[in-house]
Order: structure tokens, then C-alpha cells, then sequence
């Protein structure tokens, strides 16, 4: 999967735009209580970045875009960092993030920022709530639908304010983040990240830039509140009978104990961020603070949300001869040799695009029986991988003109060359 499909995200708008208003439905919800939950889970160790000045917080932060790509990847292509940058997959993992970022590029314009941004407001409150519950569970073991869940959590929190509870933030998020990348909390581990960071600096350089950021930054927002939503209250706000399902999810919740349940604990947040911001002191990750990696985040970003949102398609696969995007927004990837396949009994239409006239085309299978294939001008066009009909009979030829050929009549038509 590496084209970010112009269609799909068409698909998608029109689901948003049904999603049912939910203000009003949640009171607010305790930001010092959402935090402290956080906390607990080891979640909101981000807020000790702040305090970690110098190369350290260099290297988290970059640690953090890594490790976030390397998910981003494996969701998307099936690969993580590690393996994308090996010498034997580096120029296939660079040629499908740059297809992702031309496409994306080119269908941004058909982002709704307007819809977006009343979405993430609606959804505000909700998704603090749905948070919260998560994180309860998994920092306490507290089902919040449960009975006497308040006084539970309520306990917990006066124990973690009192000091009772240890919190141990340190070194957990810098050794989750090299856990992340496959690598050890040792000095072998450091030296490994220093190289996959400088690796990755170069891959980066040779990519395209995202036009977008914002309507990128503003669709993957929305996607992700509608999935924690969906995640910490078991309501799908994309179906059909979305309200129906959050009202009865909502009944089930002690919102009103939830809103007045006040949970002062800054202390205990600026003890954690405090913790954190000596993990890893005694690594050496000059190499990974000093890499220039501005642009791994956005990168992840695209990558997570063509997974999640299922928007990304491989090449050629949505049979449409103006796609994919990402290939012919860049004139330098398609290929000298062109072909689509004439659809037969009802099958689609086939896409053939040879790689500069060299093995290795894309095509999706035009039908059971005929085809059109262009000729490579002495090349050969790939042969097909991707099949969309009975055999997807698609295929470049390397005479002097296109030809026209169907197995079926058993005719060839030459038609002069230009």
C-alpha cells in the first residue's frame, strides 16, 4: 500500500459529515484527573520532556518519531524502521513513502478543514471521557462501569497524591521507545540507534516534502478521537446508528460522580516529569539527538492515518486510469510503457504502468479476455502483479508501436507509430 487514494477520502468525508453532534451529552470531565490516569499508565510521560533540556531531550524526541514510524510503517507497508532502511529494502520502502506522499500531496485538496474543525470541537469532551476510561482501566484495573468504581478510583488517586503509590516513570519512557525500535537499553542498543537516525536523515532527504501539514495534522486528529471514542466506549460514530449506541454507552458511566471528582495532582505530575527526565543519562545518543529528523512525525502521520483510515491502496490496484495519484503527479515514476485492459464481461479495467521500460509494472487485470498494451520503445514493460479480473491479461510489448490484441478474436490491429 503506498497511494494515498483521492476516492477513499471522498468515502470517508461523506461518513463524517453523518456523524451525530454529541454536545451537550458529556459534562466536563477533570483535566488533573485525566492526567494523573495517565500518568499511572506511564501515558502522559511526554509532559517530562518539557523539563529535559539539551541533546537528551534532542534524542527522546527524535527516539519518539522514530519508534512512530516504524509502527507507522509496519501498519502501512508491512515493515518496520529497521527493515526499511537494510540495504536489500531501502529503495522499495523509499519509492512507496514517496508514492504515499505524492498522492497525498495531490488529493489534499479535497480535505473538508471546515468539517474537521467542527468535529474535533464536538468531540472534545467525549474523547476526554472515552481517555479516561482507558486509562483507568489499564493504570488501576478499574472498569468504570462497574459498581463502586468512584470509590475505587477516588482511593487510588488519594494514594498516589499521599505518596503511597510510587509512580516509576523513570527510564520507562526512553526504554519503551528503544523497546519500540527493536533495540536494547545498553551501550550496543545506542550505537544501533545512532545509526538507524543517521540512516533515516538521509532516507528523509531524498523524499518529497508534504504540501499539506495542516489538513493532514486536522484529518488524522479527528481520526484518531473518533478511534479512542470508539476504543474506551465501544461506539462507532462512523455507523449508522451511531447515537443510539453512544446514549447507551453514556448511560452506563457515572458521569455526573466522574465531573466533580476533583483530583489535584500536580505535584505528583511534576515528580513524574521530573523522574523521566533522567532516562537514559547514561546512554550515549549523540548520533540519534543530532540527526535531522524534522519531518519523520508528518511522515508517520500520513503513514498511520492511510492504515487506520484504510485510505491507502497499492498502485494501480483501484482500476481507474487516473490513478494512482502518486505515480503520475511525478512524471519521472511512470514508466515508458502504458497499458489498460479492455474490460471483458463485466470485469474492470486494467492498469499497467512499466517502470522506464523495465521489468517490474503494476497492473490491476483487465478482465478475462482482451487488453491494451503500449509499446516501450525497444524496452520491456513489467509484467503483471496485481490482478483485478479472471487473469488480468496486461502486458507491455517492445515493438515500434501500441498494439491493440484481443485473445479472444485472435486479431491484432497495428496501429502507426506517431
Amino acid at each position: 500500500m503506498s497511494c494515498f487514494c483521492s476516492a477513499k477520502l471522498a468515502s470517508l468525508t461523506a461518513q463524517l459529515s453523518l456523524v451525530p453532534p454529541t454536545i451537550g451529552l458529556v459534562p466536563p470531565i477533570s483535566l488533573n484527573l485525566v492526567a494523573a490516569a495517565s500518568l499511572s499508565l506511564g501515558a502522559g510521560l511526554g509532559l517530562g520532556l518539557g523539563a529535559n533540556v539539551g541533546a537528551m531531550a534532542s534524542a527522546t524526541a527524535n527516539l519518539s518519531a522514530m519508534a512512530s514510524l516504524s509502527a507507522a510503517l509496519q501498519a502501512a507497508l508491512g515493515m518496520n524502521l529497521q527493515a526499511a532502511l537494510s540495504a536489500a529494502m531501502s529503495a522499495q520502502a523509499s519509492a512507496s513513502m514517496a508514492a504515499s506522499i505524492n498522492s497525498f500531496n495531490a488529493a489534499a485538496l479535497g480535505i473538508n478543514l471546515s468539517l474537521l474543525a467542527k468535529l474535533a470541537l464536538d468531540l472534545k469532551l467525549l474523547v476526554a471521557l472515552a481517555g479516561l476510561v482507558l486509562a483507568v482501566k489499564a493504570a488501576f484495573g478499574i472498569d468504570l462501569r462497574a459498581s463502586g468504581a468512584i470509590l475505587a478510583l477516588q482511593a487510588r488517586l488519594s494514594a498516589m497524591a499521599s505518596g503511597s503509590l510510587s509512580v516509576s516513570a523513570k527510564a520507562s519512557l526512553m526504554a519503551s521507545l528503544m523497546a519500540a525500535l527493536g533495540l536494547s537499553m545498553n551501550a550496543k542498543g545506542a550505537l544501533a540507534a545512532n545509526a538507524q537516525a543517521s540512516a533515516l536523515a538521509g532516507l528523509m532527504a531524498g523524499l518529497p516534502g508534504i504540501g499539506n501539514f495542516g489538513a493532514l495534522a486536522s484529518l488524522s486528529a479527528v481520526m484518531s478521537m473518533i478511534a479512542t471514542i470508539q476504543l474506551g466506549l465501544g461506539v462507532n460514530l462512523l455507523s449508522a446508528n451511531a447515537l443510539a449506541q453512544l446514549k447507551l454507552a453514556l448511560a452506563g458511566l457515572p458521569l455526573a460522580a466522574l465531573a466533580s471528582l476533583s483530583a489535584s495532582l500536580a505535584a505528583t505530575a511534576s515528580a513524574s516529569a521530573a523522574a523521566s527526565a533522567g532516562a537514559g543519562a547514561g546512554m550515549n545518543l549523540a548520533g540519534v539527538a543530532a540527526a535531522k529528523l524534522s519531518g519523520v512525525a508528518q511522515l508517520a502521520m500520513l503513514l498511520n492515518l492511510m492504515a487506520s483510515a484504510k485510505l491507502g491502496l497499492a498502485p494501480g490496484s483501484c482500476a481507474l486510469p487516473v490513478c494512482p495519484l502518486a505515480l503520475l503527479s511525478d512524471p519521472t515514476a511512470v514508466g515508458a510503457g502504458l497499458a489498460m485492459g479492455a474490460a471483458g464481461a463485466g470485469a474492470s479495467a486494467g492498469l499497467n504502468l512499466g517502470a522506464g521500460g523495465a521489468a517490474g509494472g503494476l497492473s490491476v487485470g483487465g478482465g478475462p479476455t482482451g487488453g491494451l498494451s503500449g509499446g516501450a520503445g525497444g524496452g520491456l514493460s513489467g509484467a503483471p502483479k496485481l490482478s483485478g479480473g479472471v487473469s488480468g491479461n496486461a502486458s507491455g510489448s517492445a515493438g515500434a508501436g501500441p498494439a491493440i490484441h484481443s485473445e479472444k478474436a485472435g486479431v491484432d490491429l497495428k496501429v502507426p507509430k506517431p
